[in-house]
């Protein structure tokens, strides 16, 4: 009998569909795993990137308010405030997780958001007071006057200043505060001889005349007279002139007839008169030079200034041949007058 006639074929072959279906059970449990570990990994990075932003935040509050820690510990609240100190002692330590993190900045920002809100109100409520306290005629004129004298000052200081001058490429300006400054030197030099009081003249470089009082302590300007001439000259590119204008008007009369402005004189027992201002009156003698400063074309007759007086025809045709030649001003006989 022939093997093959007793035994069935199909028992030589063995199933290895088991085994196959156990390596892909593995397989997915590998992938699994991987999948598992890889989340992991991601939340991790993902965890330590929150951490470092609310850990960035949190300081950045504390820097901008350090006292913020202690008004949240110390409100008063026993039980509220043993909750916060045990909450930023681990923040501190290191061992705050991010749950702890974000209630710690949710209490910061919330603490500051009620500061903000605060000052708003506060704010608020002084605009209301400074509104009712400006009906008060005093305090209004109190706050009125210190706009006037820092536009003054603000006046006075830009006038003095040769930068200002070379900002705004002024060189009368800049002529008139050298030879100002010329002048008041001079002057100076024999201050020690000077009574408190004494009127204390001195010729400039061009040969106008600058007048100071000596108070005793310091030369300060003195101005007698201020032609309305002067004034309508005297307007610099860039200054407002009101602070100017406003001065003469507290502090000087003013005569129709000659055009010019007098000084009122001292007040007495603060009342009448007027108040000189140092600064003020050093602009005005500076400006007042400013349309005096001789051009640097101009020549002045070196002949001894006689006592006859120039015709008219002689101003008129003296006047025309400055002017055709841009000159501002014109001599005769020693004497300078202003191209009109």
């Amino acid at each position: 009998m022939a093997i093959g006639d007793t035994v069935q074929a199909g028992l030589g072959r063995m199933d290895f569909s088991a085994f196959q279906r156990a390596g892909e059970a593995q397989a997915r449990v590998g992938e699994r795993i991987g999948q598992t570990v890889g989340g992991v990994i991601e939340q991790y990075q993902l965890n330590k990137e929150k951490r470092n932003q609310l850990e960035s935040t949190l300081q950045g509050q504390l820097s901008a308010d350090p006292s913020i820690v202690q008004q949240l510990t110390m409100t008063g609240d026993e039980t509220s405030d043993k909750k916060n100190m045990a909450l930023f002692q681990k923040v501190q330590s290191g061992d705050a997780s991010i749950a702890d993190l974000e209630r710690a900045n949710g209490l910061l920002a919330g603490r500051t958001m009620q500061e903000n809100a605060m000052l708003k109100r506060r704010i608020s409520e002084l605009n209301l007071s400074v509104q009712e306290a400006l009906k008060d005629p005093t305090i209004s004129k109190a706050v009125s006057e210190a706009q006037i004298s820092s536009a003054k000052a603000d006046y006075a200081d830009s006038i003095a200043s040769a930068e200002y001058a070379e900002k705004i490429a002024d060189a009368d300006l800049k002529r008139a505060q050298t030879e100002y400054y010329d002048a008041r030197s001079k002057a100076e030099e024999n201050s020690k001889s000077y009574t408190p009081g004494q009127r204390v003249d001195v010729e400039g470089m061009s040969g106008n005349k600058v007048s100071f009082v000596w108070t005793g302590n310091s030369l300060q300007p003195l101005n007698d007279r201020i032609s309305q001439k002067a004034i309508d000259e005297a307007i610099v590119r860039g200054l407002d002139q009101a602070a100017l204008q406003v001065y003469l008007e507290d502090n000087y009369d003013y005569d129709e007839k000659t055009q010019s402005y007098t000084f009122k004189g001292e007040k007495t027992f603060g009342f009448g008169g007027g108040e000189k201002n140092p600064m003020m009156e050093q602009a005005i003698t500076i400006l007042n030079m400013r349309g005096k400063v001789k051009d640097d074309d101009s020549v002045v007759s070196e002949e001894p200034t006689t006592t006859t007086e120039p015709t008219i025809d002689e101003h008129i045709s003296a006047n025309e041949e400055a002017k055709s030649s841009g000159k501002m001003f014109y001599t005769l006989n020693g004497k300078k007058y202003t191209v009109q």
